[in-house]
């Protein structure tokens, strides 16, 4: 039920599970469907470099900076 998407109360209810960690402890995504969702990803997206000086060493720079 929750590959298909199925509502968390709707399957608490129909399970008989009275909380949500319970719901959690007995469903399981199976490998398939884990794989699925991986592969519907967009790894289009390019990745974001980190830069070679940190935002703090940056701020040191800059013109009136008081250091402690």
């Amino acid at each position: 039920m929750a590959e298909e998407e199925v509502p968390e109360e709707t399957m608490k209810a129909i399970a008989g599970h009275m909380s949500r960690r319970m719901l959690e402890l007995y469903s399981h995504i199976r490998l398939a469907a884990k794989k699925k969702a991986v592969a519907g990803l967009n790894l289009a997206t390019p990745i974001v470099e980190v830069p070679k000086v940190s935002p703090k060493v940056k701020a040191k720079r800059f013109i009136g900076f008081v250091s402690k």
